[in-house]
């Protein structure tokens, strides 16, 4: 129980810190840091032979997405955006940006309640975080929601984290449930997790 207690303070701790790190940075470095980690992700291997992406979009001091959701659609792949409803996410598929509209939130979510996508067709998840480390592990923003969603629908496909250099840690408090990234995407690194199982 204190174990458990613990971690839940360092993970909370991490979030407030990182969360206020990014909310801190300079927009001109932002958006420099941005283009550098958009342009690695764009060049990869697996992203230019993905046919369908799920996608979230940035939102605040988050890597801006966007760029990477018109590219997508643009090059004919099948892109897919979350939307939380209650306690449950669900991915649903956009032609447009257009697609989208602001929720209560202020986030932007796609119009529709009900997940849409062809699993056959999915090859590419982008995972939202505020730390990760080298082992692949993530700390989310506290809802478990990709974590349950992904357990519930069985996905399998490669898990690639979009992040800051600062937001990389050498070692993260985790659960058993917590899902691992099989590639992590800064400004000045890629890092390939290996034997992420």
């Amino acid at each position: 129980m204190k174990k458990l207690l613990y971690k839940k303070i360092i993970k909370k701790e991490t979030r407030k810190n990182i969360i206020k790190k990014r909310d801190e940075l300079d927009i001109i470095a932002k958006g420099a840091m941005d283009n550098e980690i958009i342009e690695k992700f764009m060049m990869s291997e697996t992203y230019k032979n993905a046919r369908g992406i799920f996608i979230y979009i940035g939102f605040g001091s988050e890597i801006n997405t966007k760029i990477i959701i018109k590219d997508a659609l643009n090059s004919g792949k099948e892109v897919y955006v979350p939307k939380v409803i209650k306690k449950d996410m669900v991915f649903i598929k956009i032609d447009s940006l257009e697609n989208l509209v602001t929720s209560s939130y202020g986030i932007l979510e796609p119009i529709g309640d009900k997940s849409d996508f062809d699993v056959n067709k999915l090859d590419l998840i982008v995972m939202p975080g505020v730390a990760f480390d080298r082992e692949g592990n993530r700390l989310g923003y506290g809802g478990g929601y990709y974590d349950k969603f992904l357990e519930q629908n069985q996905i399998e496909c490669k898990k690639i984290a979009l992040s800051y250099d600062f937001q990389v840690l050498e070692k993260l408090e985790v659960e058993e449930h917590d899902i691992k990234v099989d590639l992590i995407i800064t400004e000045n690194q890629v890092i390939n997790i290996k034997n992420n199982k």
